[in-house]
């Protein structure tokens, strides 16, 4: 079966061959209801982007306990629990109130899953695949949409909602730093929970996971940039759902590089690191568009790192996607996968990556490939980088 057979067809062109797709269950694609549908919300929600300003709105609902962390389950688990979800909603414009806009705030800013109960008028049996959202099962569009149960909101939570003066970077930090996931401050942003009162609106959920992700580093670069460099290199390793990542952070002033591999392992080939994205202390002016969204979940992942240890550093971060790969399940699995490797790091006294004996030859070649490197190699009082 060709690699990318699965993002194409989706379960429902068959192009495999088989006439059901393993990763489906069908009895959720058409439901033994009439014009009714009762479910439960992990809570989560789904704004769509197609149309926009006029999208799809939605409650996420499934029939079986969805768990609030798929890391590390296997790609069979992730797909049965994600394509259970349905997206019950209806088109909405992001910059206007409605009924069934307040139902999807009130799931979204829920600490403990809710009840849906709707009345629906048709049903698209469509799956979502994205490189940046997690896979989502069908739609359900409702003429009614009711949440059963009553929200359970934090008190900070509430706080912020209420603060219709506080700029939204400034609520969503503010959530950060009390403890909240960076997957509940997608959902409050999403659904147009922060930020001043006239400038609120629905967040396409593909958008607000990046801007969550962008936003949270970029505090975090202001907080870390002042600290005293590291003064050893780390050397961080992890894999997980045929996706290997090697992490290397080397002494001096704050900078970011992350490029990738699509060829598989060991089959490193120069050229694709021109694919990559890089910010210097200064940060970037614009989006990371070769990478997209994974550079700034990645980048999240590494800066809360030095953020625990007070340091800061140069960090390259270098992505080898095996072919196995061939169903996206959204940026989370870079960020979680960076958070894991960098659980368990190898301490370098040494500053020059060739020395580095217990780096694999092939990673070691694609660090020096780096623009990282290779700005490090044109300072001439870093020779030792040579």
């Amino acid at each position: 079966m060709q690699s990318d057979l699965c993002i194409k067809c989706r379960g429902i062109k068959h192009l495999c061959g088989l006439n059901r797709c393993p990763y489906i269950d069908y009895s959720l694609i058409n439901p033994k209801i009439s014009t009714d549908y009762t479910g439960i919300s992990p809570p989560d929600i789904f704004i769509g982007h197609y149309g926009y300003p006029r999208v799809m709105v939605s409650a996420l609902s499934s029939s079986k306990e969805i768990p609030k962390n798929l890391f590390p389950l296997n790609i069979d688990k992730i797909l049965e629990y994600r394509l259970s979800l349905y997206r019950v909603g209806n088109l909405e414009r992001i910059d206007r109130k409605s009924k069934l806009i307040d139902k999807i705030q009130e799931i979204a800013i829920s600490d403990i899953k809710m009840g849906i109960d709707a009345e629906y008028y048709k049903i698209d049996n469509m799956f979502s695949f994205d490189s940046i959202h997690i896979p989502l099962g069908p739609r359900i569009y409702a003429k009614r949409l009711d949440v059963i149960d009553q929200p359970n909101i934090s008190r900070i939570a509430e706080k912020i909602y209420y603060d219709t003066d506080l700029k939204a970077t400034e609520g969503l930090f503010f959530l950060y730093k009390n403890g909240f996931s960076v997957d509940y401050l997608r959902r409050v942003m999403s659904a147009g929970m922060v930020g001043v009162k006239l400038e609120r609106k629905l967040v396409p959920t593909r958008w607000a996971i990046t801007a969550v992700d962008d936003i949270v580093g970029k505090k975090l670069i202001d907080n870390i940039k002042d600290n005293e460099s590291i003064d050893f290199s780390v050397y961080s390793y992890h894999s997980y759902m045929w996706n290997d990542f090697h992490i290397l952070i080397l002494p001096g002033p704050w900078s970011f590089e992350m490029f990738e591999n699509w060829y598989g392992r060991g089959n490193f080939r120069r050229e694709i690191i021109g694919q990559g994205d890089y910010e210097n202390y200064f940060g970037r002016k614009g989006y990371a568009s070769n990478v997209t969204g994974a550079y700034y979940a990645a980048r999240l992942a590494v800066l809360e790192y030095l953020n625990k240890i007070g340091k800061v550093g140069r960090v390259i971060v270098y992505r080898e996607i095996g072919r196995e790969y061939n169903i996206p399940l959204g940026v989370w699995i870079i960020r979680e996968s960076v958070r894991e490797a960098l659980k368990n790091p190898k301490i370098f006294n040494e500053t020059n990556v060739n020395r580095m004996w217990e780096i694999p030859e092939n990673i070691r070649n694609a660090f020096q490939s780096s623009r990282t490197i290779q700005n490090i190699k044109k300072q001439k009082r870093l020779e030792l980088y040579g």
